[in-house]
């Protein structure tokens, strides 16, 4: 499996893009070490073939751009420190990963990728059920995947519901037993993200669901039939899973019993307390923002020490933070970036699913976290958009059993 000429960049892109598939739920260690050397392959790849590739070409890199520009701009009148500003856009930067190997990459590998991601998924989900009839042993193996904490398990909720979703439409469009493959694929990561219990996925599940009912079919019945489908699953699932229905009954509660000060420690009331003062922060500099890598600073002189709220280190939410930093000029380009890549996706047909799909991951995973500022996210999510854009040039047809 490589591409074009069979080079040896061309051999080892395809060979670095399926390790990273399966970093994904790994240490974001690992994830630096796959996809960073994916991407210089692929400028190794889109260099040798320039003619081929003219970078005025390269889908996606017009708004990524404009978006790091303008944050780069912006560290002219940021009060953070140099070295701050220098990783916040060395992350920031991460975007530009999409059209460098979404171009570069065959398509073929890119599907099959994307498909290694799934299988990694199912594992996953497989494993998650494992340790919670407590079949695992300890293990510092588990350690990013099954015990994983904080952001990473967020993470970790929302790759397992987009695997879901891929899963079933890489079933769709397969026949015979690869169409019992792809739904036990799919029944594994669902129930590996009921399991683990993290509300991001849960929510973001149902959205995938309805987008690739109303998309992804070309038939007003199959539309209509799947959308019955997924809305009579979510309220029997609702109503019969205790966990799942108590993990939003309690984020439901907190939202009550919020106060709007710095002592709130629940997961949800603490997001509202941050939007309340970054909002407050956008306010004051609406056109040109504070500057890059400007909120952690800000936000220690605007709340009470030692509490649990000063702890946090981003707003969890990208737009408020991006507004923060690049004021509207930087938001719009956010904006740009996404809807940019939303349209070639829905544009691609079928073969733009996948594309479509991470891209409304991205978007969603933004207002509850930073999608771009946190690696552990940006990292597995902005490599599957690079591999679902490189994938759109192949047509839909049966899919074969993943192989390398």
């Amino acid at each position: 499996m490589t591409a074009g000429n069979g080079s040896t960049a061309d051999r080892w892109l395809a060979i670095l893009v399926l390790s990273a598939t399966w970093a994904c739920y790994l240490p974001v260690g690992a994830k630096y070490a796959t996809v960073l050397p994916a991407a210089i392959c692929a400028a190794v790849v889109a260099w040798r073939r320039r003619d081929q590739f003219p970078v005025s070409q390269w889908p996606g890199l017009l708004p990524g751009a404009v978006l790091l520009s303008l944050l780069a701009l912006s560290a002219a009148w940021s009060p953070a420190p140099w070295t701050a500003i220098a990783s916040h856009l060395g992350l920031y930067a991460l975007v530009l990963v999409v059209p460098l190997i979404g171009t570069t990459c065959p398509a073929a590998t890119a599907r099959v990728a994307l498909q290694h991601f799934v299988v990694a998924a199912a594992g996953v989900g497989l494993l998650v059920a494992a340790a919670t009839l407590d079949l695992l042993p300890a293990s510092p193996l588990w350690r990013s995947t099954i015990d994983a904490q904080g952001n990473q398990r967020i993470a970790n909720s929302i790759l397992l519901a987009l695997a879901t979703v891929l899963a079933l439409h890489f079933g769709w469009h397969a026949g015979g037993a690869a169409r019992l493959r792809w739904l036990l694929a799919a029944s594994a990561c669902a129930l590996g993200l009921a399991l683990q219990d993290r509300r991001s996925g849960m929510l973001l599940l149902p959205l995938l669901l309805m987008s690739w009912a109303v998309f992804g079919q070309r038939k007003g019945w199959q539309r209509l039939a799947l959308v019955a489908a997924i809305v009579v699953s979510a309220l029997v699932i609702g109503h019969s899973a205790d966990g799942v229905r108590g993990r939003f009954a309690e984020g439901l509660a907190e939202l009550k019993r919020y106060v709007p000060d710095d002592h709130v420690s629940t997961s949800w009331g603490q997001r509202l307390r941050m939007w309340e003062l970054t909002g407050a922060m956008v306010a004051e500099r609406p056109l040109l923002g504070h500057g890059a890598a400007s909120w952690e600073g800000l936000w220690r002189h605007r709340v009470v020490a030692n509490t649990p709220l000063a702890a946090n280190s981003t707003p969890h939410n990208e737009y408020l933070l991006i507004l923060q930093q690049a004021g509207v000029l930087g938001g719009a380009a956010w904006l740009w970036l996404l809807l940019s890549n939303a349209r070639q996706a829905v544009t691609g047909g079928p073969a733009g699913l996948p594309m479509l799909m991470v891209w409304l991951t991205i978007a969603w995973t933004g207002v509850f976290n930073v999608v771009l500022r946190d690696a552990r996210f940006s990292l597995p999510l902005l490599l599957l958009a690079a591999l679902a854009l490189a994938a759109t040039r192949l047509p839909m047809i049966a899919s074969p059993r993943p192989t390398a």
